[in-house]
């Protein structure tokens, strides 16, 4: 039986040498820094997933065949054979998944996010009218002062 001797130092020493010989630094990307495109199972967005549910919430009943011809022939008479139950219970399916993907987008466009930003932007424009209304109210003051004197001359 032969015996595989593994020495770390040496290939640490390698990497080491490597990383030198490249010019990387820590200060360089990490794998944190890497964008890559997430699927919903990974962690993503709300927005990401209803993104994802839009585009596929539609389900085919079959899928290509490919392969042997001789099982992939056994296969389309299998297919014949069963298209009387398949096709309406995938149909049903897709009337499911569209109904759940119209309730979601509807949930999404009344998040509460969504709530609380047209409350901030109703507070800013509050904010806004309120100050000009200030503005006005001094501006008006000061008309009827000018007015006032102009009616004692």
């Amino acid at each position: 039986m032969e015996e595989n001797n593994i020495n770390i130092e040496e290939i640490m020493a390698d990497i080491k040498r490597e990383i030198k010989e490249k010019g990387l630094t820590g200060d360089m990307l990490s794998f944190e820094d890497v964008p890559y495109k997430k699927t919903p199972q990974a962690g993503g967005s709300v927005r990401e997933a209803l993104d994802f549910l839009n585009s596929n919430y539609n389900v085919q009943p079959y899928k290509e065949l490919k392969g042997n011809p001789l099982k992939t022939s056994f296969k389309k008479v299998i297919r014949k054979l069963m298209k009387f139950y398949i096709e309406p219970t995938v149909n049903d399916q897709n009337n499911v998944n569209s109904s759940i993907v119209t309730v979601l987008n509807g949930l999404a466009e009344n998040s509460p996010e969504k709530a609380i930003s047209k409350a901030e932007t109703l507070e800013l424009a509050q904010k806004e009218l309120l100050i000009r209304i200030e503005k006005l109210e001094k501006e008006n003051e000061e008309l009827r002062k000018a007015l006032g004197k102009q009616e004692n001359v």
